[in-house]
């Protein structure tokens, strides 16, 4: 017997308020209420009748609700839908946590997401039989520099309070362009948009290899981590450099402090010209890491 679903999405005012199509008086003035809207928590969903009401009622805190409220995940900062990804029945063995929020003062990641869901997991009331590899404060992250850079959480998985996933946190970071915008700016020239996502594939490919031409090789060594340990496949050495280059191994340094990171490659102006995008070096490298894993399994 066929199953058939559908899945329904609470869409963000924001994003609808931010259109490129609007007109500029009423894209300002969106905005400002936006402003005020992020800051007074009037941004809830109340959806009716609830479509889950009196579904299982033993396990369902909503079944009994003839409303339906949803709100934004980050509401409580878990910026990085993690929860979904870290309930047992999953089994999933690592996920790559792509960071881009604004934590800090000049509007970078600094992993209050991580933390986020790290403590949920530790609360007995709402952690649901989750497991999380342990999270530093941010502080650490700034000082040691872990939102400028991939690490690796959960490397140690003897070392978990249950079954979790190893974590691959990707921070956005500036690697030629101060890609650290804001969610309410209107509008962006094509050499803008096209220096944030080339930044962003930077972000993802270390520099395309310029920053550690390993990367490719780590990321499969991540993604076969779990394997590894479930099957007592000794782990290959280049694997070992890996997890000892991006593990985070447990250090902490928690002095308050201001983030204002350099670039990590060397600016490109949004004056300069040529900055296209390329779709086929995206592509390769996608390839390049499954291939990367693939030979690790033969």
């Amino acid at each position: 017997m066929a199953n058939n679903a559908s899945v329904a999405s609470t869409k963000s005012v924001m994003l609808w308020a931010n259109s490129s199509g609007l007109p500029d008086f009423l894209v300002s003035t969106f905005t400002s209420i936006l402003d005020d809207v992020g800051f007074t928590n009037n941004d809830i969903a109340q959806y009716q009748p609830n479509p889950f009401y009196g579904f299982n009622n033993g396990t369902n805190r909503n079944a009994n609700a003839i409303q339906l409220d949803l709100v934004d995940g980050g509401e409580d900062l878990q910026n990085i839908p993690l929860y979904p990804l870290i309930q047992p029945i999953r089994e999933v063995d690592v996920i790559f946590a792509v960071d881009s929020s604004a934590d800090t003062t000049y509007h970078w990641p600094n992993g209050t997401a991580l933390v986020a869901t790290y403590e949920r997991s530790l609360n007995a009331t709402i952690e649901n039989g989750t497991a999380f590899p342990a999270i530093p404060d941010v502080n650490t992250f700034v000082n040691l520099g872990l939102n400028h850079r991939p690490t690796f959480f959960g490397c140690d998985a003897g070392n978990l309070t249950g079954p979790a996933p190893l974590v691959v946190y990707i921070p956005n970071a500036p690697y030629i362009t101060q890609s650290n915008v804001s969610t309410y700016d209107p509008s962006y020239t094509d050499t803008q948009r096209n220096l944030i996502i080339r930044n962003g594939y930077d972000v993802a490919t270390m520099g395309n290899g310029t920053v550690d031409s390993q990367w490719p090789t780590c990321v499969g060594c991540a993604i076969l981590s779990r394997s590894f340990n479930k099957t007592g496949t000794t782990v290959p050495d280049a694997c070992t450099a890996c997890f000892q280059r991006y593990c985070w191994n447990g250090t902490t340094d928690t002095r308050d402090v201001t983030y204002e990171p350099n670039y990590i490659l060397a600016e490109v102006s949004a004056a300069s010209a040529g900055i296209t995008l390329d779709v086929q070096k995206i592509f390769t490298f996608g390839v390049a890491t499954f291939a990367a894993a693939l030979v690790m399994l033969v």
